[in-house]
């Protein structure tokens, strides 16, 4: 459940700034993305451990990589290692939208499968 929740807000944060061309809710959507953009570096944090958690799962792949462009900042200050991951985060930037659907997809149909798919065992 807290995968689901990551990856919807990983991908709403990775999707800032594309999301005022939705019709109808995209103003809505960016307003929300942009507050929770104060948070990246935390969500991508998390996003990091949660994938490494589900390292053989897409959704796990995809938290990581949306965990490294989030805390690409935060990673530079790790020591030894920092700096390769930090340029990591950085040439992930590249690819934010890409990452940013698909998680985003992932995440949607996580929570449309945690709500109906329990809908179905009640019959």
């Amino acid at each position: 459940m807290i995968t689901i929740i990551v990856s919807i807000l990983a991908g709403l944060v990775l999707l800032s700034d594309a999301l005022r061309k939705v019709p109808g809710i995209g103003p809505s959507l960016e307003k929300f993305a942009g507050w929770l953009s104060a948070f990246d570096v935390v969500i991508g944090v998390v996003a990091i451990v949660l994938g490494i958690l589900e390292l053989f799962s897409l959704q796990g792949i995809l938290l990581i990589l949306a965990g490294f462009v989030l805390a690409a900042s935060a990673l530079r200050s790790i020591p030894s290692i920092g700096p390769s991951l930090g340029r990591l985060g950085n040439a992930l930037a590249e690819f934010r939208l890409i990452i940013g659907v698909i998680i985003l997809l992932v995440g949607l149909l996580g929570l449309l499968q945690l709500l109906f798919g329990s809908l179905g065992r009640f019959r």
